[in-house]
């Protein structure tokens, strides 16, 4: 699927989803803050990588027909999304280990023989 695009009057048009891409990437690291979200930030921090990848694919391709505000917006964007789901898989993992630890002690203090 091949998309067409052209320069109207010599100006040139933003990245498809490249703004999409670097909201979904400040999202992820946002969710972080709001309690037990980070599966929402894992996710949307997955979408915003997918999207910056697309867009950069597409300005490279025909780097004359996109601006580079919207470019650097896709490169901010990939970057946001790592960062959130570095962070978001790190916060889910220490979540994880807390209830298991804290069964562990749970079951420890009842004094049952696993």
């Amino acid at each position: 699927m091949e998309e067409h695009i052209e320069i109207v009057n010599g100006a040139k048009e933003q990245l498809p989803n490249s703004s999409a891409a670097l909201v979904m990437g400040i999202l992820s690291i946002v969710c972080i803050c709001c309690g037990p979200m980070e599966l929402v930030g894992i996710v949307l921090g997955i979408l915003a990588i997918v999207f910056a990848k697309k867009a950069k694919m597409l300005y490279e391709e025909n780097p004359e027909k996109f601006t580079e505000t919207s470019a650097k917006n896709a490169n901010a964007a990939r970057i946001c999304g790592i960062v959130g789901v570095c962070l978001a898989g790190f916060w889910m993992l220490c979540a994880i280990s807390f209830w298991i630890l804290m069964m562990l002690g749970i079951i420890a203090s009842t004094g049952l023989n696993l």
